[in-house]
């Protein structure tokens, strides 16, 4: 498949790959910092991202963004779920559904997608309806030679951003291999040492996923850090960079951590 040995290789042309996400919208609104999503996009494609994730409707909103040569890769969200709403109202039973196909996503420019692999939330009939969605999105994307990324979660109605216990995320993430993930989106367990297992039982590419904002910027960089020493091949950051009170900046310091390997001191300097 040449196509997607093609466009792997952009995405990793500097062995990782750093990736703002903007996709929220379709499971959590309107948060802030992605309210105006032409404002944040202009604030963060020219400054070190490989590429921006996004829904195919927000892309037309964007789209000159994508115009350049030097232009950040566009990774297309096809799904959603609504297990993360709690701030409107707690389910008891999760959903999930697909809403874009893969022709969907590459008339919108997208040079991967994404997609959920909800596990362990409500009724198990809808686990299965969610894998069996993915096993036929994966095989469509092998057609196309577009790279497919699968973002295992393992969430409960307590612990509805999911759970990162190590033994679960490895759970998770061998899952989300075997049905054919050519690149992985996963929790950090927390420990350098424990999510070395992670890396270890998967078969693609990890990149981290942000997360929930931390308390400090400092702190996401720790993390994002000691991931990628433990053998990540980058990060997935959404709300950590676009709530930050200079998304520019931090975004920079993200690359260069990413890409040049710099210590998290160096990467601070740039936010003074």
């Amino acid at each position: 498949m040449t196509g997607l040995e093609i466009r792997m290789a952009k995405l990793f042309e500097k062995g990782r790959a750093f990736i703002v996400a903007l996709d929220h919208g379709l499971v959590m609104g309107p948060l802030k910092g992605i309210e105006n999503p032409i404002e944040v996009v202009a604030k963060i494609a020219k400054n070190g991202p490989d590429a921006l994730q996004m829904s195919p409707a927000m892309v037309k909103l964007v789209k000159e963004n994508f115009f350049s040569r030097n232009s950040p890769m566009l990774i297309a969200r096809l799904d959603t779920a609504n297990v993360w709403r709690q701030k409107y109202k707690i389910y008891n039973e999760g959903y999930y559904s697909s809403v874009y196909t893969i022709k969907d996503a590459i008339n919108a420019g997208a040079d991967a997608v994404v997609t959920y692999l909800v596990v362990g939330y409500g009724d198990d009939r809808v686990e299965g309806y969610n894998i069996s969605i993915l096993a036929s999105l994966r095989r469509e994307a092998n057609d196309y030679g577009i790279p497919f990324i699968v973002e295992p979660l393992y969430v409960t109605r307590d612990n509805p951003d999911s759970v990162k216990d190590t033994s679960i995320v490895k759970y998770v993430t061998r899952l989300a291999s075997e049905i054919g993930a050519d690149i992985l989106k996963v929790d950090y367990t927390g420990n350098k040492d424990e999510f070395k297992e992670v890396v270890n039982v998967a078969f693609a590419p990890i990149l981290i996923r942000g997360g929930p904002k931390t308390s400090t910027i400092e702190e996401f960089l720790k993390m994002l850090k000691d991931a990628l020493d433990a053998g990540a091949k980058g990060v997935t950051v959404g709300r950590n960079l676009w709530q930050s009170e200079e998304p520019d900046k931090l975004a920079k310091a993200i690359s260069k951590i990413i890409h040049e390997n710099v210590n998290i001191g160096e990467a601070l300097k740039i936010l003074k």
